[in-house]
């Protein structure tokens, strides 16, 4: 079975994540979290120390993140076979509407990997337009605006989306 590794958005999301893992285990995926050294409030702007342990944890990897999740994973999955980033949180150098970000461009990850970008479709814009800037930056993407979907991975579109690319991508 494939296994899909997953960049928590903050500490405790393996138990917060349960009924999300079932679900991939029903998709004929394995799951397996990526393990971060949290230290202090989450999330940590301004530092770096979250990237070098994703990337170390990934590479050749089909990694998700979902939110803050999908932010580590971009900026630090960057040898991963392929991403699945949902709801890319938008606090990078270029949010300039986002008075908490890291001074990092979201031009730091990897635009060789090819990625899944997915957005809620009812999402505020400022999630759409860095997912769209996101989307761009990979020279080999599928974007998806889940239908009548919020921040919420629970969503049944969202979950639907996700199965999509778990099937397209395969083992």
């Amino acid at each position: 079975m494939p296994t899909l590794t997953i960049v928590p958005p903050m500490p405790g999301a393996e138990r917060r994540f349960k009924p999300f893992v079932d679900f991939v285990h029903a998709a004929g995926w394995e799951t397996e979290f990526v393990r971060l050294d949290w230290t202090g409030a989450q999330p940590v702007f301004g530092s770096t120390a979250l990237f070098p342990q994703v990337e170390a944890q990934t590479a050749g990897k089909v990694v998700m993140g979902f939110s803050l999740g999908a932010l580590y994973a971009h900026l630090g999955a960057r040898r991963a076979r392929h991403l699945i980033l949902g709801s890319i949180s938008p606090f990078f150098l270029e949010d300039d509407d986002e008075p908490q970000r890291w001074m990092i461009s979201y031009r730091a990850g990897n635009a060789d990997i090819p990625a899944d970008v997915l957005v809620g479709a009812l999402e505020d814009e400022q999630m759409h337009r860095r997912a769209t800037a996101v989307r761009d930056f990979y020279r080999q993407t599928t974007y998806a605006v889940v239908p009548d979907a919020e921040h919420e991975l629970w969503h049944p579109n969202y979950l639907q989306a996700i199965k999509s690319a778990l099937h397209r991508i395969g083992g």
